[in-house]
């Protein structure tokens, strides 16, 4: 079963099992995420129609390298081409387990977001299809 999300102009569906993490009444920038029981997130940032989502995407991407220093990044197709945008994926090391990212960053007339989807490597293909549905229900709202 899926629960629907529904707040200022935003709309998607997810997973009913999974876990919203959400304050509405938070200013932009701001993150929705959603976490399965399993450790998969989704998630969308928040920004203002006037903000330099290049200057957001880069902070993330120096954050992953603070953090992770085997840190690999590669230039991925964007999902919705619908909008002007941009994607890059990462894979790094986090204890025992090789996690995968993929940052999608694009521009709306509402918003500029970013799209941030990670789990572990093995399981990310697998787990496309949900991020992408999960994604498109969201991007649908934004047309």
């Amino acid at each position: 079963m899926t629960a629907t999300y529904q707040q200022n102009e935003l709309k998607f569906l997810y997973p009913e099992n999974w876990t919203l993490t959400d304050d509405p009444t938070e200013p932009l920038p701001r993150v929705i995420t959603l976490e399965s029981p399993g450790g998969i997130m989704w998630s969308v940032h928040l920004y203002p129609p006037d903000a330099d989502v290049d200057e957001a995407l880069d902070e993330a991407i120096d954050t992953l390298r603070e953090s992770y220093e085997d840190l690999e990044l590669s230039t991925e197709d964007v999902d919705f081409e619908a909008f002007e945008g941009k994607a890059f994926g990462a894979l790094f090391f986090c204890l025992d387990f090789l996690v995968r990212i993929k940052l999608q960053v694009y521009s709306t007339p509402q918003y500029k977001l970013m799209l941030w989807y990670q789990c572990e490597d093995r399981d990310f293909d697998q787990q496309q299809m949900v991020f992408q549905a999960i994604s498109t229900t969201l991007m649908q709202s934004l047309e």
